[in-house]
């Protein structure tokens, strides 16, 4: 029998810092995620990335990506627009807390 996925709260806000290129969670409990539009780019789970990665092709992102538009994706979670066009990404809520945590 297979754990189910943890259920992971949405954040109390989410803001989008343009000028300092990065998305700032704040999550129930008192926790706030800064994560980077690259981190959040590069971390891109879609089927078309996913694949890409499996594949082994080298992907080459320019490191001043910016988010031009943050939507929520029903209750579970974003879907982020990035200014290299790329919009099919889709970030849980819980794939959010771990990118954030994994921030330094």
């Amino acid at each position: 029998m297979s754990a189910l996925p943890e259920i992971v709260p949405p954040p109390l806000e989410v803001r989008l810092n343009r000028r300092e290129r990065h998305l700032e969670l704040s999550w129930p409990e008192g926790h706030r995620s800064r994560i980077s539009c690259l981190t959040l780019r590069m971390a891109c789970a879609c089927a078309s990335c996913t694949q890409a990665q499996r594949r082994g092709r080298l992907t080459l992102y320019d490191v001043d990506i910016t988010i031009d538009k943050v939507a929520l994706f029903g209750v579970s979670g974003l879907q982020l627009f990035f200014s290299d066009g790329h919009d099919r990404g889709l970030y849980p809520w819980a794939y959010l807390r771990e990118l954030g945590e994994a921030q330094p």
